[in-house]
């Protein structure tokens, strides 16, 4: 197995076994005696790193149970967080204890939480804050081995955690998402309730309401997310019920398309923008690409220098997957030619540089999508005040121009990143050579901006 590194797994030398290690953190001194957490996982790296988040997420538990105690969770979350306490203490977490020992000694420490709340006269326990009578409950009788059921922020923190997007920039803007689909769901409950309760019903409402305060069109999103954690809770989570109250719900069709959802920029404005950034050169060089490839903004800021080829025989750029890159589909992976100022763009982007490093650093980072696309948006609302014309547009604007120059539609879908057509003729081949893309984005740029700034 490739050597990994894991925070807490460590190599003991002296057996060769592998271990979960970890110092026990401040927040747990009062909770856990032990200085630190210390547990085999197994004889090879394989095998422990298998074993690893199970261990790590019981310690994690703990942690939160410090931080947070267990009042206003959910009963899965509770039993969870009081389950791993017990196991840290080495005791049974499903029972009283194993033998006279432990029961003698969980029952003590249960009396040290509440005999202070007992009333001498009655014998009742008056008082007992809902975190004390929790502990000393799971303390005299353990954790019910029944799994609770599953409330609806149980639903989405398991399903979040299990489709948790792997680039840190879009993992929080997916977490950002869902909480706010989350909050407004739960609004409309009136509360954290078991998935089984939700009703038909309550998705009606759910919709109602956020049609008075929200676009259709962001309704449709939010229940598209909503369905997703419901579906996969009823598939995954046993306590989840049967039944997606949000599946095949209907909503109003938009008013308009996907391609009226932005427009293609009138020609001053493409050219007022290129003027605008004369002294903005890496803003420059990222227009011109958008404006001559027709690729995605996303993609354009996110290049390699390794990924701009100006000295091929066909000058291109390549669009790839990598760990800090996801693209929109499989079909997005692609080579673009470059032709015209793009190509002399490319020329100084390798110019004296190291192929890993990113071509436009200032972009290339957590938040340089919304900081580059609030550059360029800024320049192009001075020319124009449609909000349907933003640096995407440049997108609808090459589809244009393939268009009238009679691109064949399948090479103007491989030059896009686009899907090719159903059926037997999409299923087929591997795509065209780069000359006649090259071929193609020529003729769809004749005569276009003879004058460039480039």
């Amino acid at each position: 197995m490739r050597n990994v590194t894991v925070k807490y797994l460590r190599k003991n030398d002296r057996t060769g076994s592998f271990e979960y290690r970890r110092r026990v953190p401040k927040s747990l001194e009062k909770l856990v005696t032990k200085r630190e957490f210390l547990k085999v996982l197994g004889k090879t790296q394989s095998e422990a790193v298998m074993r690893y988040g199970a261990e790590h997420e019981k310690i994690e538990h703990l942690v939160s149970l410090a931080k947070f105690g267990v009042t206003g969770l959910s009963p899965m979350e509770q039993s969870k967080k009081l389950a791993a306490l017990l196991e840290s203490w080495d005791a049974d977490p499903h029972s009283a204890g194993r033998d006279d020992n432990e029961r003698t000694w969980r029952g003590e420490a249960a009396a040290q939480l509440v005999d202070k709340y007992q009333d001498p006269t009655s014998g009742e326990y008056v008082g007992v804050p809902e975190e004390d009578g929790l502990l000393a409950s799971a303390l005299l009788v353990g954790v019910s081995k029944e799994t609770p059921q599953v409330t609806v922020t149980d639903a989405f923190a398991a399903y979040l955690n299990e489709n948790a997007l792997k680039i840190p920039e879009q993992h929080k803007k997916q977490r950002q998402r869902f909480a706010r689909s989350e909050k407004n769901l739960i609004f409309v409950l009136g509360g954290d309730k078991p998935l089984q309760e939700v009703k038909r019903s309550d998705a009606r409402r759910w919709r109602d309401m956020r049609l008075k305060q929200v676009s259709p069109s962001t309704v449709r999103r939010e229940r598209n997310d909503i369905g997703a954690v419901f579906s996969w809770a009823v598939s995954e989570m046993e306590g989840a019920g049967e039944v997606n109250p949000f599946k095949g719900m209907k909503l109003e069709a938009p008013k308009e398309g996907r391609r009226d959802q932005r427009l293609p920029l009138d020609q001053v404005v493409i050219d007022s923008v290129y003027n605008d950034l004369q002294t903005h050169k890496d803003l420059l060089q990222i227009w011109t690409l958008l404006d001559y490839t027709g690729a995605r903004p996303s993609e354009i800021r996110m290049l390699l220098v390794s990924e701009i080829v100006p000295s091929d025989p066909v000058p291109h750029i390549i669009i790839q997957p990598r760990a800090d890159n996801t693209l929109k589909s499989t079909w997005s992976e692609r080579k673009i030619p470059l032709v015209g100022p793009a190509l002399e763009v490319a020329r100084e982007l390798v110019e004296g540089k190291k192929g890993l490093e990113p071509a436009f650093p200032r972009y290339a980072v957590e938040g340089g999508q919304d900081r580059l696309s609030q550059a360029l948006n800024r320049r192009i609302r001075e020319h124009t005040d449609n909000p349907k014309h933003v640096a995407y547009s440049l997108r609808h604007n090459m589809k244009d121009r393939m268009r009238s120059a009679e691109v064949f539609p399948e090479k103007a879908k491989a030059i896009e990143g686009h899907a090719f057509s159903a059926g037997q003729d999409g299923s087929y081949g591997g795509g065209y050579p780069l000359e006649q893309l090259q071929d193609s984005l020529e003729k769809s740029l004749k005569n276009y901006r003879r004058r460039t700034p480039v």
